[in-house]
């Protein structure tokens, strides 16, 4: 992966982690991008294992599994931006649906 690569995810990370601290405070960048993935989540500071991609044609569902294996009991949110200008999407598995569903 490129630095412009590497710099276009960071920065959506950041990006992720500035929306979610409306929710949760202490919402921040994960320090263990550099590394595997199993050292944290793209976004820390919040109940959820926040898994972040950027680019034409992310691979939804393999982000997906990486979120699943690495997630340390925190429920996994895929974060999806697939083009420079879209709304980011959140992708969620079907028990988290529900808990959400039960929260409103």
């Amino acid at each position: 992966m490129g630095k412009l690569s590497r710099d276009k995810g960071a920065a959506f990370e950041r990006r992720i982690a500035v929306t979610l601290k409306k929710v949760f405070e202490e919402s921040r960048r994960g320090c263990g991008q550099t590394q595997s993935a199993s050292n944290g989540a793209d976004v820390e500071g919040t109940p959820f294992w926040v898994e972040c991609k950027k680019g034409q044609r992310p691979n939804i569902q393999g982000a997906f599994k990486q979120a699943l294996e690495a997630r340390n009991d925190r429920r996994p949110i895929l974060v999806v931006s697939m083009k420079d200008r879209d709304q980011p999407l959140y992708t969620v598995d079907e028990e988290t649906f529900l808990v959400f569903c039960k929260l409103r």
